[in-house]
């Protein structure tokens, strides 16, 4: 249900949004055909670990932030996540949408 709502409030913030993925296969299958402009990761899919997803952004140079309740010090020890900006859970919507046209507009000035 969150992946909707983010979808949504993503939808209406004038994003095309490819997605939600349930899992981290389901994410990378997305990738395959189309480069996003972005994307917004929860710690978890389906039971595994985004790590994957996260490396392969990085690789294409695809900025993301995070919306997780994953404890802070866990993401800080998983150097793909590290940087990221996370915006927790519950995530504000309106702040979740201004980041991410901030990380839109720095990869495409």
């Amino acid at each position: 249900m969150i992946a909707l709502e983010i979808q949504d409030a993503l939808t209406a913030g004038g994003f095309a949004v490819l997605g939600p993925a349930s899992s981290v296969d389901h994410a990378l299958e997305l990738m395959e055909d189309t480069t996003p402009d972005a994307a917004v990761l929860d710690i978890d899919l389906g039971g595994q670990r985004v790590t994957p997803v996260a490396l392969q952004l990085k690789a294409r140079s695809i900025p993301f932030v995070l919306a997780s309740a994953a404890d802070p010090a866990a993401i800080g020890r998983n150097s793909v996540l590290a940087d990221a900006l996370n915006l927790g859970k519950p995530t504000d919507m309106a702040r979740l949408t201004e980041a991410v046209g901030a990380i839109t507009q720095r990869r495409n000035p």
